[in-house]
């Protein structure tokens, strides 16, 4: 006789669904604040709005400071998510490929920035880029974000790497394809999505990133989240807010384009 199954009490998922309203409401409230604020027409950042104007959008787009500032986030994510994806590519597929010899010890290590607080592998950067004369520049900030969010690409990576089956590259090279040949058209088309998926999350990652930029370049490399909290020790213009909103929504624009790209690259 099969067992009988327990029925959830209806108790129980009332108070999940309450929790997750709850939950739900504690992150979009903010946020709509956030968007109410921005079209305030006033000098400072006041809720609820007293009228509403697009005059701080204008300001946002017309500003040199501002627009740069989101130039430099956009050119140190694109290259620093490349460099994270590559970092990570290559190790992973160096330890799922070869059993090389503390290979397990170098898992650990490309995984280490995961571990240390954003603070102490700054100062470390830091003390690195200086002694290599590269202190306050954008390649510097480029490194630092390679390195430090590396970990991300390698877990979907190897993740991407444990369901390829080997009789596919092994059939390729029993056909005579070289190593490189299978690696170029069996096994990188096999992991596309996911190596895909390491470059998005490294580049979103990047783009919020503000202690690793800060404590590297300081106010010589100004990104937008480094020209926003600068901002705000200043003053409290709702174009800041303006600013904000825009990061929020490229950056949903942007995951809803690369969920819709990685539908095509999973079928």
């Amino acid at each position: 006789m099969a067992p009988r199954r327990r029925s959830v009490p209806d108790v129980s998922i009332g108070a999940v669904r309450a929790a997750f309203w709850f939950g739900l409401l504690f992150l979009i409230v903010p946020l709509a604040i956030l968007v109410a604020v921005s079209f305030h027409p006033g000098r400072f950042m006041t809720f609820p709005p007293q009228g509403f104007s697009m005059r701080w959008y204008g300001t946002l787009f017309s500003s040199a400071q501002w627009m740069g500032a989101i130039q430099t986030s956009l050119v140190v994510g694109v290259a620093s998510a490349a460099l994270s994806t590559s970092i990570a590519l290559v190790l992973a597929l160096t330890l799922d490929r070869w059993n090389i010899r503390f290979g397990e010890a170098f898992r650990r290590l490309g995984m280490l920035p995961l571990f240390v607080p954003p603070v102490i592998m700054g100062v470390a950067f830091v003390a690195f880029f200086h002694q290599l004369g590269l202190a306050g520049r954008p390649i510097a900030v480029i490194l630092a974000h390679g390195i430090f969010n590396a970990p991300f690409p390698l877990v979907l990576i190897t993740s991407g790497l444990a369901k390829v089956h080997r009789e596919l590259e092994e059939s390729a090279m029993n056909l005579g394809a070289r190593p490189g040949a299978v690696l170029r058209t069996v096994t990188l088309p096999l992991i596309r999505a996911d190596v895909f998926a390491g470059v998005l999350f490294a580049f979103i990652l990047s783009l919020n990133e503000y202690i690793v930029a800060f404590l590297v370049a300081g106010f010589t490399v100004v990104t937008l989240p480094i020209e926003i909290f600068s901002s705000l020790r200043y003053s409290y213009s709702p174009v800041i807010a303006a600013a904000s909103v825009l990061f929020i929504v490229g950056t949903g624009l942007l995951v809803w384009a690369a969920d819709r790209a990685a539908g095509g690259l999973w079928d």
